[in-house]
């Protein structure tokens, strides 16, 4: 939750940046189905020791405008 609150202020204060779901790039340059997100979001991927069997993973992609 703090990580994606994290990524919205970012977001808020940078107008030039956009998220780009990390689904769209997962299926862009990996084979397979891309992994769900522990918190069932679209926009980033929260791995989690219980769901996924990781150590606990937040990744979230920006990209700026051009």
């Amino acid at each position: 939750e703090e990580n994606g609150a994290q990524v919205a202020a970012f977001i808020e204060r940078n107008d030039e940046f956009d998220i780009v779901p990390v689904s769209k790039v997962w299926s862009e340059a990996l084979p397979g189905v891309p992994v769900p997100s522990a918190d069932g979001s679209n926009a980033h991927l929260l791995l989690t020791p219980a769901q996924h069997g990781t150590d606990g993973f937040f990744i979230s992609i920006l990209s700026r405008r051009a």
